[in-house]
């Protein structure tokens, strides 16, 4: 799901030197000290800036998406996450000391001159070559834009079934690379090794695909997931098609299955089977418990969540602003201390407007999984890991159960699974928080991806009753 961070960084300074090179400084979020890195490449037009994150293992260092470096001042903007900073130069104590800004909130910031050691990870599960099947590149037309996908193809079979992947919250490559894991290459590589093919696609703006992921609604990620199905569909008549989202991945092939009835199979992972307001309000009650907060901290954080989230279905988008600051200016005094270190109130509601008060933010409020599913009449697979704390796994499938189709039920093909101990992303965890994710060296649990392709492959899915 989408994430607000509210950051603090810690200031510190070095020895001398000019402003390019390697610097460092500190941050906290969900109250674990991590640490980013910028390395400065030149001066002026052709200057670089590279932007690492040390403490997220695989994490590659990502080139700036705009930057601006002279001799006494630098400046540099990360859009996919809204971040952006402005600061000067300072010999005397060799320190880049300025703005940092993220998401409606702005803090000071001061990097020393560091360069930190990279994590090495281990990632058994990543495949490598030589493959036994076929691999082809594509660019897919949607509308305006153009979705770049890797098509893999098992070379043993004609019919083969061909399932497309859609990924969750935020902007993703094919692979679903988060931390170092490429899910979606692990998910891809199996199956087409036990005769399913398999699509994936970059989100738009990411990869080859073109776009701008920041202003993109629910239904316009939906609508890339349909020009994949609609191309599938063309170029490959007789195959039987299918779509598998993960988490809010979930939510746009619910769309694109209510509106398709041409498609043969559905699969949800870790999907919203309830509402979308309901999976993010909880999700803020159970993730800051898993990062040690307080009982007491968590409660204020789902409430001002509900209060918020409620204030955006009642209020138009010119309303919702001062309604949002009135709220919160009420409520902020009431936060337990360790919640109001988070920031200001100010802070707290230049944040939800930010997040919420747009397209996306108000179809995914609005988004009733109930209302796609009672027009989905093609078999569905559901499986969730009982430790996730992002996508509540008990009530999200209690919504698939009540919300299936009669018709869906009565092909008797349908099935909801619950396997302990994994977490959002399917991996067989221990402390079951966020920031696990990338220490783990599983990225995707055998078990699920056995669970998947029986499913796929079981010669009743495809017959008729």
């Amino acid at each position: 799901m989408h994430k607000i961070f509210f950051l603090s960084l810690l200031i510190c300074f070095s020895s001398l030197g000019q402003i390019t090179g390697d610097w460092h400084t500190s941050f906290v979020i969900a109250g674990k000290n991590n640490r980013i890195d910028l390395n400065i490449d030149r001066i002026g037009r052709d200057g670089i800036v590279k932007i690492g994150l040390p403490d997220v293992p695989g994490f590659e260092p990502k080139v700036a998406d705009e930057s601006a470096i002279f001799k006494d001042s630098l400046s540099f903007s990360w859009q996919s996450i809204s971040l952006s900073f402005f600061g000067n130069y300072y010999s005397k104590g060799d320190s880049i000391y300025g703005t940092m800004k993220q998401s409606g909130l702005a803090w000071k910031v001061s990097f020393k001159r560091e360069n930190q050691e990279i994590k090495k990870v281990n990632r058994p599960q990543e495949p490598k070559p030589k493959f036994s099947y076929e691999i082809k590149e594509l660019e897919i037309k949607n509308g305006k834009n153009i979705i770049g996908a890797t098509l893999t193809l098992p070379g043993d079979k004609d019919n083969f079934p061909i399932l497309i992947l859609a990924s969750g919250s935020g902007p993703q490559n094919r692979d679903c690379e988060i931390m170092g894991h490429k899910p979606f290459w692990v998910i891809a590589d199996y199956l087409t090794n036990r005769g399913i093919g398999v699509l994936r696609f970059d989100d738009r703006g990411v990869g080859k695909s073109t776009g701008v992921f920041s202003n993109a609604s629910l239904l316009d990620f939906a609508s890339d997931v349909e020009a994949c199905f609609n191309y599938v569909r063309k170029n490959y008549k007789g195959h039987k098609i299918g779509l598998a989202g993960h988490s809010e991945g979930g939510m746009h092939t619910l769309i694109v299955a209510s509106r398709n009835p041409k498609l043969d199979f559905l699969i949800q992972l870790a999907a919203v089977g309830t509402n979308g307001r309901d999976v993010l309000v909880e999700q803020q009650y159970l993730i800051p418990l898993k990062t040690g907060k307080s009982e007491a901290y968590a409660k204020a954080n789902k409430l001002l969540y509900d209060d918020v989230t409620k204030l955006l279905i009642q209020c138009n988008s010119e309303e919702f602003p001062d309604k949002v600051k009135e709220l919160i200016k009420k409520e902020y005094d009431l936060f337990p201390e360790e919640y109001k270190k988070e920031g200001t109130a100010e802070e707290f509601a230049a944040s939800f407007i930010n997040f919420l008060n747009n397209d996306w933010g108000r179809q995914f409020m609005a988004f009733d999984s109930k209302q796609y599913l009672k027009k989905i009449y093609c078999p569905v697979l559901v499986i969730n890991g009982a430790e996730d704390i992002q996508v509540p796994p008990t009530k999200n499938q209690e919504g698939f159960r009540e919300g299936f189709s009669v018709q869906s039920q009565s092909l008797n093909k349908s099935k909801i699974i619950l396997i302990p101990a994994l977490n959002h992303l399917f991996q067989t965890c221990k402390k079951c928080d966020i920031m696990e994710y990338g220490e783990l060296e599983e990225t995707f649990s055998p078990i699920v991806l056995k669970a998947i392709e029986e499913w796929i492959n079981n010669p009743i899915l495809f017959k008729k009753p």
